[in-house]
């Protein structure tokens, strides 16, 4: 989502290479958001009665399993990372082929999913509904809240659904996760345009008057709302570009740590009496989200700050993470509803519904990470494509201090753990 695809680690230093991992984390919790509702009657429902130590327990960890505040970590990162460019280069010029890169760059990897997705919808038919009748689970009886009956599911509308609808009216039937891309999209043209402007202003706060004044107007609308979480990010962006992000000593971080959890588990369907504070002062509308916005500031500060986690968070495993979440998260859908429903059925009288169901989505997991992998490398040679076709309009004229400067300076940075794609 950054969003997906946004690489947020440089060539050479790989200096934010946590946010890889953490966007790696997200993209894993959407996963198990959708595997918990597909494959069980209730979904993360279930709560149970009462306000037990257990009760709670049961709830918080339920709580977690937070699609809705996994995206909203997708969206600040990609304010963020898609800000962080302007801090130096603030050209007419590089804002124009950011615009135009961003629909391509995202439009690549979504028609290669829908088509994806036509092939396993023809290939299972209905499997998904005679599951979603012996699971009782809603989520998959409506084709993940994408329905399929009266659209014409032909390869065609496939590639329409991921080249241009997913990314203007917000309809999509094959792919259900593409629900997202509009936001995403707008939400980077809106960055383009915006950060160019607050970096260049000096005043902070001027600057948080006017983003506050968009936050104000966009309210809980969706889905224009969404508009803040990328501005927070850029707000983030500012901080680390002008290196007033906070240090975090161990114990500092475990506390902020918590309290990112906590804002991040908050729903509006758990009964959680913890959150209670927070429901009573939310805006109506659609604004849980900007309570994951705050889960979603302390996890970047807390990862870019303090020298621990950063190391965790800076190995192979969350370069590969980060690499794998755009594909993982485009996938995981079809393969469930189609592979993963198809399984299931296969298993239900020898394992019955709850063994089946467990079968079904490890089998789902496994295919989704088998077919992620392949559009990783699709992703990189794509993106190298679209940086060789408009790098000539941004590319800056060399001197040679310049270039006997970088030539130092590159030999002085640590080497990346691996070669990522450019950043907008």
């Amino acid at each position: 989502m950054a969003f997906m695809g946004d690489a947020v680690a440089t060539p050479q230093s790989g200096k934010l290479v946590p946010l890889e991992g953490l966007r790696g984390i997200a993209a894993a919790v959407v996963v198990l958001y959708h595997l918990v509702l597909g494959f069980t009657p209730k979904g993360v429902g279930v709560v149970p009665h009462g306000h037990g130590f257990w009760d709670v327990i049961v709830q918080f960890i339920l709580g977690l399993l937070n699609g809705g505040a996994a995206v909203a970590v997708f969206f600040v990162l990609s304010g963020f990372i898609l800000s962080l460019p302007f801090a130096k280069d603030r050209r007419i010029s590089r804002v124009l082929v950011a615009l135009l890169k961003r629909w391509p760059r995202l439009a690549a990897l979504t028609t290669v999913a829908c088509v994806f997705a036509w092939a396993l919808i023809h290939l299972s038919g209905h499997d998904y509904k005679a599951a979603a009748g012996v699971i009782a689970s809603g989520w998959m009886a409506s084709h993940g809240n994408a329905p399929l009956a009266g659209h014409h599911l032909t390869w065609w509308e496939a590639i329409k659904e991921g080249l241009v609808s997913a990314f203007t009216t917000g309809d999509v039937h094959f792919d259900s996760p593409l629900w997202t891309m509009r936001i995403e999209l707008f939400g980077s043209f809106a960055i383009f345009l915006a950060a160019p402007v607050l970096f260049a202003i000096p005043s902070w706060p001027l600057r948080l008057v006017l983003i506050g004044g968009v936050m104000v107007c966009v309210g809980g609308v969706y889905p224009v709302t969404y508009l803040s979480d990328f501005l927070i990010g850029t707000i983030l962006a500012m901080l680390y570009a002008e290196d007033r992000m906070p240090i975090f000593s161990d114990w500092q971080a475990v506390v902020v740590g918590l309290v990112a959890i906590y804002l991040f588990s908050f729903t509006y369907e758990q009964k959680l009496l913890i959150h209670a504070p927070i429901k009573s002062i939310l805006p109506p509308g659609d604004t849980s989200h900007y309570v994951w916005d705050a889960g979603a500031v302390l996890m970047i500060a807390v990862l870019l700050g303090n020298p621990a986690l950063r190391r965790v968070f800076s190995k192979t495993w969350a370069v590969w993470l980060g690499l794998l979440s755009f594909p993982i998260y485009l996938l995981h859908g079809p393969i469930m509803l189609s592979v993963g429903a198809a399984s299931f059925m296969g298993g239900v009288k020898s394992l019955g519904v709850a063994g089946s169901a467990v079968a079904a989505a490890a089998a789902s997991v496994a295919l989704t990470l088998v077919c992620a992998v392949p559009l990783v490398w699709v992703d990189k040679a794509w993106t190298r494509v679209l940086s060789r076709m408009t790098g000539v309009f941004v590319k800056k004229p060399a001197r040679v201090g310049d270039v006997k400067r970088e030539a130092v300076a590159r030999k002085l940075e640590e080497p990346a753990l691996l070669p990522v794609s450019e950043r907008v």
